[in-house]
Formats: structure tokens, C-alpha cells, sequence
């Protein structure tokens, strides 16, 4: 791409993934992919597997396990760790994962010493790591990138452009390793790749299809139920960008539910209430209030939230245009005190964004 506009290549997606995974394999010792469960990550599994089979090597794979996950996203994580030329790096060890569900247990203690699991550790994957590591999600991947010799070793991640402007913005924002635009390479970080980066919805589906590949079965159960694909998530349970799954999941994995409930406070509210405009997505001014800011000074009294104070002095620096207050609103409605989900100044029209959106792809 160049001046966030596509430039076409003589050649179809398939091959350029090919063509870059190859020149990867032949400038790195080590190739890391990192999985997830869904269905980027298991197309670039099978095009770096393919690579690594073909050249008589091996490849690392690594998965954060979060404990409140699908069992079909634990079932297909099972047997890609197990597959050939391998080298599996699945972490099941403390860390704690936000609870959206929950205005009160702002954390879920994934594999806490001592705490009832949803399920027995795998005996492939890690259980304890010496010394002192972070337990957060995102400072762990820092971490374990950290433990590699980046001179030697290039993270792959099955990330695509088409999916939004942040995940474009994640391919551009810093300079590519060796010139390449489909990498990045900040200061003394480690190179990370994205071979997939031009790959669209449809090319993603149906490599999986022409190559009878397995996937997660949580998008067929979603397929069916009427989500659509595009928005299907098969990550932790707990996310906030996840809670709209808890309404189906008794259907889907019901064992899964049960353990989720007595494992997770807020679930059987989230699972429960999702639906309601009003309740968690803030799309949906409730009929008492005339303005989302008269609706956000409402909640910011009455909240139970331990973590109200940090939300009032966060949006007192933020405005009160009516834009800014739905959005905080929804902060509230999920205790987003992290503000992992970020207040946004809208400078632009929907309009507007959705022609910047075209052009770029």
C-alpha cells in the first residue's frame, strides 16, 4: 500500500503470502507465529507449516491461554500445538484477565494458584514460569518476545488490513524490516511480520475451504445462530468486545457455561442482559434521560464501581459533548477503568470516515 491507498500486484494474495513466508524462513532462525483459535491465525499456521515441512525445519508456536475460553477454541489450539515441525509455546500460567462482566471483580485470576479451574492444565503446555513475568495480557506478549534473540527471530501475526483502520495503522505506523511494508521493526524490538496483511474475508475463508483445513467451530454454532461472521470473536470470554457471546454460549457449549458461571461473578447478568441497548453498549439512550451526559452523571453516582473516582477524574479532562459522554457511558456500563475500550474525539462525520475507510481498501 502506499499513501493508504492498494496497489495491485500481478500476482494473487496466496502467492505474496508464499513469496514473504519463504523470504522470512530464509533470513530468520526463528519463525513464531502467534495464534488465537480463529481464522486468520489458522490460515497463517498452515501457509508457515507448509514452509517449514518443505524446508526440513521447524517453527515456534505460541498461544496465551486465558482459562475462560470456548472449548472449541481450546480443541483446535490442541491440535495445531500438536501438529508437525512444531515447537508449541502454550502458556498456562497466572495472569489476570479483565472481567467486563462485573462491576465489582474487576480481574479473573486465570490459572490462580490454589482456585478452581475450568479445566486441567494441557500437558504439553507451560505451567509455571521462573522468576517474575507480567501477568497482564498484553505486557505478556512483550515479555515473551523479549525472551528471543531478535537478530535471529521474526514474530508472525495473523493480522489483516481489512479488519479496521487500527489494525492498518498497525502494519504502517513504523518503519519494515528490510523494506518490506507487510513489517515492522521498532528500535530495538524484534521484527514482526504479517504476511496476510492484503488478505480479505473472503480469501481467508476460502483457503480454508480449498484446503479442508479444520477451524474453530464456534463460527459455524455463530453462523447459524445469525451472527455474522465478520463480527464472530473466539476470544476469552470475559473481553469486552466478547460479552455479546455469553448469550448463546449455554446453547453452544452449555458444560462450558456452567463453569464459566461459578468461575466468573456478573456472567449470569452479562448473559442475561447483553441485548438490551441500555444495559452494555450504550447505543440506546435510555427513556428517562434526555442526553447521554445527564445519563453519564447519573451512573457516575449511582455505580457501585470501585473505581468510580478514577472514572470521574478521567472524564472531567475528557468534555461533555454528547459524542464523548455515550462513549464514557460505556465505559461505565462495562467498568472499563483501564479504558482498554479509549474515548475518541470525534473529528470527523460517520460519512467521512466510511469514504476513508473505501479508499483505503
Amino acid at each position: 500500500m502506499k499513501e493508504g491507498k492498494k496497489t495491485y500486484l500481478n500476482k494473487n494474495v496466496l502467492t505474496a503470502a508464499q513469496e514473504r513466508i519463504s523470504l522470512l524462513f530464509d533470513h530468520f532462525e526463528h519463525i513464531v507465529v502467534s495464534i488465537s483459535g480463529g481464522k486468520d491465525s489458522r490460515d497463517l499456521y498452515d501457509l508457515v507449516q507448509q514452509e517449514a515441512i518443505r524446508r526440513g525445519r521447524t517453527f515456534h508456536v505460541f498461544f496465551l491461554d486465558q482459562e475462560a475460553e470456548y472449548q472449541a477454541t481450546i480443541d483446535i489450539i490442541w491440535e495445531l500445538m500438536n501438529g508437525e515441525a512444531v515447537i508449541p509455546h502454550w502458556y498456562q500460567v497466572p495472569i489476570k484477565m479483565t472481567n467486563a462482566s462485573s462491576l465489582q471483580v474487576d480481574f479473573l485470576n486465570a490459572w490462580g494458584p490454589g482456585e478452581e479451574w475450568m479445566r486441567e492444565k494441557d500437558p504439553l503446555a507451560i505451567h509455571a514460569i521462573q522468576g517474575k513475568y507480567p501477568e497482564r495480557f498484553y505486557k505478556f506478549f512483550e515479555w515473551f518476545e523479549e525472551q528471543w534473540d531478535k537478530s535471529k527471530t521474526c514474530f508472525l501475526v495473523g493480522l489483516r488490513a481489512e479488519e479496521s483502520l487500527n489494525r492498518f495503522r498497525a502494519v504502517i505506523k513504523n518503519p519494515g524490516w528490510n523494506g518490506q511494508n507487510w513489517t515492522t521493526q521498532k528500535g530495538k524490538s524484534g521484527v514482526k511480520a504479517y504476511p496476510l496483511y492484503d488478505w480479505t474475508f473472503e480469501d481467508v475463508w476460502h483457503h480454508i475451504a480449498v484446503n479442508n483445513l479444520s477451524y474453530n467451530r464456534v463460527y459455524d454454532f455463530m453462523h447459524w445462530r445469525g451472527y455474522r461472521i465478520q463480527d464472530v470473536r473466539v476470544s476469552y470470554l470475559g473481553h469486552e468486545n466478547s460479552l455479546k457471546s455469553l448469550e448463546s454460549l449455554h446453547e453452544f457449549e452449555p458444560e462450558t457455561y456452567t463453569k464459566l458461571l461459578k468461575r466468573m461473578p456478573g456472567v449470569h447478568v452479562a448473559a442475561r442482559y447483553i441485548k438490551e441497548d441500555s444495559v452494555y453498549s450504550a447505543t440506546k439512550l435510555p427513556p428517562a434521560f434526555s442526553t447521554w451526559k445527564a445519563y453519564r452523571d447519573f451512573l457516575l453516582e449511582t455505580t457501585p464501581s470501585l473505581h468510580i473516582d478514577r472514572f470521574r477524574t478521567r472524564f472531567a479532562k475528557q468534555g461533555d459533548e454528547e459524542s464523548i459522554c455515550r462513549q464514557q457511558v460505556r465505559q461505565l456500563l462495562i467498568n472499563d477503568w483501564e479504558q482498554n475500550i479509549p474515548v475518541v474525539k470525534s473529528k470527523t462525520t460517520v460519512e467521512d470516515k466510511l469514504k476513508r475507510l473505501k479508499e483505503i481498501l
